[in-house]
């Protein structure tokens, strides 16, 4: 009968565990020193190792002939535990035995002696599927136990587990391990079992893996029965999975904007049985990892990507700004939140590639409004008075409009690279201490924003804002409303942008306020609630 990997390679000392080195040491110390506790909580991801250190544990605590604090394997009581034969060493699975009758089961026990080890060693797996009633029942003895029994609690989901139980335990985190690790053990087992497994596919396993090395073995496993040779393809046929090739070759695309290549790369992905969960898992990864990748002291390990796979990234990230990364990753989030509600996978991906390369449409290096020619205009107006003759930058320093404004050049009203404003807009403005009317100066505030941030421009282009006493109420959908909530750095994008289009400095607000702002007003005739209506403004006429 096929024994499985994860089974056959299981370590059976601690110098065979990969990746706990500060835990293994840890433990061998306190068996070699006789200072041995009562109680331990082994905590971590699955895979990781606890229920394997756990019984190397129960070996070495009970072994007749202790090598520095490891299980010689050789006596009688450490085979005896390894084929079950021996009784004192119990394992219970809390996913299935977690009633308090459950517990009460072993607890009756913990008063008897062992009948050939050293200690009673109970080994509890996933505790924290204990119910509470069970964990009550457990706590006494866990806080007064027989000098002879030790519990090894084991849990993926510390933060389930009662407090009154973590205080009466060593607690042990077990980490996730390197996809470095877990290659080299991959490479150590194939050359065990003579397959000849490439590199790049112990990677790929490896990284699949998320730090487990039983997930690993299990992959392993199931490539094998594809034959004695595995490469990347087979790995990604069988698994399901993407390429990192594909990946790269796709972001590539949603990068530069293109919308019908990324379409067609995502089409070739479907068809190859691709699982649309999966790839909106990796597209995640990836931006996030292009997201750390640029970053002052990055390496792999921040990752758990091999260094080839960490140079790529730095390479790719060059070619994007951590705003469009954001923004992709916005999306594809919610695609994968719209797959978990039951969307259509397929179509939940179209949309977040249509918006991501949507984004992207907007040139970063051309402007997209026309520029003003503030210097054409100063050659149309009178000579400038000598003592004005070093101006400040154009985006921050304002140009006088004409002599009377610059005699008082500390009170600037309009910025250097914009011309004179428009009578009517002049007028507008007088007209919004009275009322709510059109900003007129909103549209050149949208094309600002467009050179500026991206995924902002995506969200306020289709907005339109009124002005009601010194303040810019924007008008968009609830979309934009939640860009503007969940960024911090937005509301100073927008009024710096209003700077720069009229020269002046605005608060901006949510429309809905504008009703209400104008009802206080005590003169909101007929005529006025009227007008706001035909705005948008929702107003109840008694």
């Amino acid at each position: 009968m096929h024994i499985a990997l994860y089974r056959k390679y299981r370590p059976k000392t601690f110098s065979q565990v990969i990746g706990q080195k500060y835990v293994v040491e840890a433990l061998k110390n306190q068996i070699a020193a006789g200072k041995i506790g009562h109680a331990f909580l082994f905590t971590g991801t699955r895979g990781t190792g606890k229920t394997s250190c756990a019984k190397i544990f129960a070996k070495a605590v009970n072994c007749l002939h202790p090598i520095n604090g490891e299980p010689c394997l050789e006596c009688d009581v450490c085979k005896g535990i390894e084929n079950e034969s021996i009784y004192d060493v119990t394992e219970m699975d809390a996913a299935s035995n977690n009633s308090v009758e459950d517990i009460r089961d072993v607890l009756n026990e913990v008063n008897y002696l062992p009948v050939m080890a050293k200690y009673r060693v109970y080994i509890i797996d996933e505790v924290h599927m204990l119910s509470a009633a069970a964990f009550n029942a457990l706590l006494k003895t866990l806080e007064e136990p027989p000098a002879h029994v030790i519990f090894i609690l084991a849990t993926t989901e510390i933060h389930k587990v009662p407090a009154t139980i973590l205080s009466r335990c060593q607690r042990y985190d077990f980490t996730k391990l390197t996809v470095e690790d877990i290659a080299e053990a991959l490479m150590e087992i194939a050359r065990e079992e003579n397959i000849q497994l490439a590199p790049g596919a112990a990677k790929m396993i490896a990284t699949l893996s998320d730090g487990a090395m039983r997930d690993a073995n299990s992959i392993l496993d199931t490539c094998i029965s594809m034959g004695d040779h595995i490469d990347e393809n087979t790995v990604a046929n069988l698994v399901g999975v993407s390429k990192d090739d594909d990946i790269f070759a796709l972001s590539a695309n949603l990068i530069a904007g293109d919308m019908a290549s990324s379409l067609q790369s995502l089409m070739e992905l479907f068809q190859r049985s691709i699982d649309v969960r999966r790839l909106c898992e990796e597209l995640i990864t990836h931006f996030s990892n292009l997201l750390v990748a640029n970053l002052v002291g990055s390496t792999p390990q921040l990752m758990n990507i091999s260094q080839e796979k960490f140079e790529r990234l730095k390479e790719q990230a060059k070619t994007c700004s951590h705003n469009f990364i954001s923004f992709a990753l916005n999306c594809f989030t919610n695609a994968l939140d719209s797959i978990a509600k039951g969307q259509n996978a397929k179509i939940a991906m179209d949309i977040a590639v249509y918006n991501v390369c949507n984004t992207q449409q907007v040139p970063q290096t051309v402007p997209l409004r026309p520029q003003p020619a503030p210097q054409q205009s100063e050659h149309t107006y009178a000579p400038q008075p000598a003592q004005v003759q070093h101006p400040a930058p154009v985006a921050q320093q304002p140009r006088p409009v004409n002599k009377e404004v610059n005699v008082q050049p500390a009170e600037p009203e309009k910025p250097k690279s914009q011309p004179a404003p428009k009578p009517q807009q002049d007028i507008a403005v007088r007209q919004a201490e009275e009322k709510p009317v059109p900003f007129a100066y909103w549209q050149d505030v949208i094309d600002i924003i467009a050179d500026v941030d991206i995924p902002l421009h995506s969200f306020i282009k289709n907005s339109t804002a009124f002005l009601y006493k010194s303040i810019v109420y924007i008008k968009g959908n609830e979309g934009l409303n939640n860009y503007i909530r969940t960024n911090k750095e937005v509301n100073g994008i927008i009024k710096n942008a209003i700077f720069e289009a009229c020269g002046k400095r605005y608060n901006i607000g949510g429309f809905k306020n504008i009703a209400h702002m104008f009802v206080e007003a005590q003169h909101s005739s007929l005529d006025d609630i009227l007008a706001l209506r035909n705005m948008g403004v929702e107003v109840n006429i008694d």
